[in-house]
C-alpha cells in the first residue's frame, strides 16, 4: 500500500515538474514574440524585362548604320523611350539608315535621330516644316572666331554703304561724312552647320569659310538681297536668349555715350564748321557828294566785321 503511494506521489511529482517546465517556456515564447514583432513582407511588382538597342561606339551625322555599331542591353518593357527598338534586327528591317543626330555609346538609338528606311543624311532632314536654309560666307572674324557651333542661335549684321538712306544722310553730318552703316537682317537664326559637317556635339572652335543657318521664306530673301550689296558678319547669342535684335540702321554716329563717340562727333562737327558756306560780309552805306553833283551812296564792307 505504501509503495503504491509513494509510486504515484514520484509521478504527480514528475508530471508536475514537466507542466511547470513547459509553463514556463510557454511563457518565454510569448515575451519573445511581443519584444520583436513578426517582419512585413512585401511583394515587389513583377517587371517584365526586354531588351533595347543602344548605340555601341559614337554615332554622328551621315554614318550610315550597321550591326557592329549596335547593342542590346535588358531594359524594361513599360519603359521603353518613344521610337525605340527592341532588337537590331528590327531598326534595320525595312533597310539601312543613316544618322542624322549625333548619338553617344550606351545612348538608346531613337527614331527620331535616324533616317526612313534606306534614306541619306541630306540637310532638308534637319529643317523644321516651312523653314528654309541659307549659308553665310565667313571667316574667322566674320565667324566669331570659330565658336559657332550647330546648334547655337545668331544674328547676321549686314555692314553697308547706306548713303542713300535719308536717316544716314543726314547723320553722316556730324560724323565726318561717313554713311558706312550696319542693321540686322535675321535675328535668332539657328546654325545647322559649320563649313560641311552637322555635328551637335562639337564644341572645339572650327574656323569654316562658311555657316548654314535656318530662317524663314521672308529671312532667306534677305540674307540673299543683303550678300548682294553689302558684307555679312554672324553675332552669337547667349544660350536660351529669346526675342529680336535691335531693329534699324546704326551709323557712325549713333555711338552714344562713349568717349569714341564724342571724339567722332566733335571731330565731324569741326570739319562741319569748316566746309559750311562762308558768312556774309557786312557792309554799311557811305553817302559822297561831289560838288555841285547830286548825291551818291556806295556800300563798303564793315571794318568791324
Amino acid at each position: 500500500m505504501k509503495r503504491r503511494i509513494i509510486a504515484m506521489l514520484g509521478i504527480a511529482a514528475v508530471f508536475g515538474a514537466a507542466s511547470i517546465f513547459a509553463a514556463d517556456l510557454w511563457l518565454r515564447g510569448q515575451a519573445n514574440a511581443r519584444a520583436e514583432p513578426a517582419p512585413i513582407v512585401i511583394e515587389a511588382p513583377r517587371i517584365e524585362m526586354g531588351t533595347i538597342v543602344v548605340a555601341g561606339a559614337p554615332l554622328r551625322f551621315g554614318m550610315a548604320i550597321d550591326r557592329s555599331m549596335l547593342s542590346e542591353i535588358p531594359w524594361p518593357q513599360d519603359a521603353l523611350p518613344q521610337g525605340a527598338f527592341a532588337s537590331a534586327d528590327a531598326l534595320l528591317a525595312e533597310g539601312g539608315r543613316v544618322v542624322l543626330s549625333p548619338i553617344e555609346p550606351n545612348e538608346p538609338v531613337l527614331l527620331a535621330k535616324l533616317s526612313g528606311p534606306n534614306g541619306r543624311a541630306t540637310l532638308s532632314n534637319l529643317l523644321a516644316p516651312g523653314m528654309r536654309a541659307v549659308t553665310v560666307r565667313t571667316d574667322e572674324i566674320a565667324g566669331v572666331g570659330g565658336f559657332i557651333t550647330p546648334g547655337d542661335r545668331v544674328d547676321v549684321v549686314l555692314t553697308r554703304d547706306a548713303g542713300a538712306i535719308q536717316e544716314v544722310s543726314g547723320n553722316a553730318r556730324g560724323a565726318a561724312g561717313s554713311t558706312i552703316a550696319t542693321e540686322i537682317v535675321v535675328s535668332a537664326a539657328k546654325v545647322l552647320t559649320v563649313g560641311q559637317g552637322a555635328d551637335e556635339r562639337q564644341t572645339g572652335p572650327q574656323v569654316a569659310s562658311s555657316v548654314t543657318i535656318e530662317v524663314t521664306t521672308e529671312g532667306a530673301q534677305k540674307v540673299a538681297l543683303a550678300r548682294n550689296i553689302g558684307t555679312l558678319s554672324l553675332s552669337l547669342r547667349s544660350a536660351g536668349e529669346g526675342g529680336d535684335g535691335h531693329d534699324g540702321v546704326t551709323t557712325i554716329s549713333a555711338f552714344g555715350g562713349s568717349v569714341g563717340s564724342g571724339l567722332t562727333a566733335a571731330v565731324g562737327a569741326m570739319l562741319e564748321k569748316a566746309v559750311a558756306e562762308p558768312e556774309a560780309p557786312r557792309t554799311r552805306t557811305v553817302i559822297v557828294t561831289r560838288g555841285m553833283e547830286d548825291t551818291q551812296a556806295y556800300e563798303v564792307v564793315s571794318p568791324d566785321r
